[in-house]
């Protein structure tokens, strides 16, 4: 997605004065291309980016409209980003210049020629002239619904009299979940954290219709659809295939997301390990490295509990609603900070606190797994429950409990 401030001054160039020639066209004088452009540096581009590029063979001029901008100068962003009312722009810019950007950028440019009837061709680009004027421009983002990709898939749909979303209405075994991640493949721990902040909402079955919120994933599936047209033909919808660009040195979309289970494994060990040796040194009276810990993780996990709190409960992200991380990531761990440093300062006293709070973490992660068992509610987290399910465990009294009487059995022997 490329951001507005590098198009505006395009923008106004194209619809100062007027945004059709004198002379009068119609849909014949018209041609129709698709561009699907690839992943670009910014992360917020890692899933791509899409247009509809409008020719006017009569006079030359060649538009390029998109849905993909937004101003980070705007006073509101971050805090509509945070809340999820995002509003972005639908835009025009010429071609030729969109097309130099996205070369400049390094980034993957397919253009595919739609096979469209000169009625529906006419009548996309009154409607996207329409949508890019002031006036009308913004509209209120969604990750999945409603973004860059989905408005042009509508677009082209309409064009097909509603035979794209009917012959796509079929399913695969792809959810939001893991189409999303398939794009982030090449920075697996954005990907991981966004996946962690997000519910079972994005873990449901998804037709190949709303796949398409990949631009990618629109180009494979227009590339071999075919539709009736007026005169109950079945015509291919792109007649032409063009690669434009080919980006070199970018990371190759897999067919399949592997998960980092090794990488996720080893740090949760290193850690855990880490923290039960600290908490067997407590036992022994040697308790600051305890006490550090449990102010160093209790920080971390309750600041992360308090953001899946707020993404769950106050904000518009209805995909973090339901959030079953929250039972295993909440903010009841910020209760450690004081009780560990009040442990480090009074001694042992203390530690039957820290002891409580850490059963009430790995209690509440047994009800969120008993959930994932036995309910229909389901939500794919289990690199989040090998992450941080043994950390929880390493802090609770358990293991010195269990050697301690060891011990007295052992003395008693």
């Amino acid at each position: 997605m490329k951001l507005i401030n590098t198009i505006a001054l395009l923008l106004l160039i194209l619809f100062s004065s007027t945004a059709l020639s004198a002379q009068e066209f119609t849909g014949e004088d018209l041609e129709i291309r698709l561009f699907i452009i690839g992943q670009g540096d910014p992360v917020y581009s890692s899933w791509g980016h899409t247009g509809i590029a409008i020719k006017n063979k009569l006079t030359d001029r060649d538009v390029f409209f998109d849905f993909g901008n937004f101003y980070f100068e705007d006073e509101d962003f971050f805090k509509n980003f945070a809340i999820g009312r995002l509003l972005y722009i639908a835009s025009a810019a010429y071609t030729k210049h969109y097309i130099q950007s996205v070369i400049y950028e390094n980034r993957d440019l397919t253009e595919y020629v739609l096979n469209i009837s000169p009625e529906k061709k006419l009548e996309m680009y009154n409607a996207l002239r329409t949508k890019s004027l002031p006036e009308n421009r913004t509209y209120l983002y969604h990750n999945y619904n409603d973004n860059c990709s989905t408005r042009i898939r509508d677009y082209i749909d309409d064009a097909t009299m509603g035979q794209l979303k009917s012959s796509t209405d079929v399913y695969r075994d792809r959810s939001f979940r893991s189409s999303f991640l398939l794009y982030t493949s090449h920075i697996k721990s954005f990907g991981s954290a966004l996946s962690l902040l997000q519910g079972p909402p994005i873990d449901k079955e998804i037709s190949i219709w709303q796949e398409m919120f990949i631009p990618a994933i629109m180009g494979e599936i227009i590339s071999s659809f075919q539709y009736k047209d007026y005169n109950e033909n079945m015509v291919p919808l792109v007649l032409e295939k063009r690669v434009l660009n080919k980006a070199s040195g970018r990371a190759i979309v897999p067919d399949e997301y592997e998960r980092p289970y090794i990488q996720i494994i080893t740090i949760s060990l290193f850690l855990s390990l880490l923290i039960l040796y600290l908490n067997f040194r407590a036992e022994k009276g040697k308790i600051r490295g305890f006490a550090s810990a449990n102010i160093l993780i209790g920080l971390f996990i309750g600041i992360l509990g308090s953001v899946l709190l707020f993404l769950a409960a106050f904000t518009d992200h209805n995909y973090s609603y339901g959030n079953l991380n929250l039972f295993m990531i909440n903010p009841i761990a910020l209760f450690l900070i004081p009780a560990g440093i009040m442990y480090w300062k009074k001694g042992s006293k203390w530690k039957k606190k820290i002891d409580i709070l850490w059963l009430i973490q790995i209690a509440s992660t047994l009800v969120m797994v008993l959930i994932k068992l036995l309910t229909p509610v389901k939500q794919d987290n289990l690199l989040e429950i090998i992450l941080f399910l043994p950390i929880l465990i390493s802090f609770s009294p358990l293991f010195p409990y269990l050697a301690k009487e060891k011990r007295s059995i052992g003395a008693i022997l």
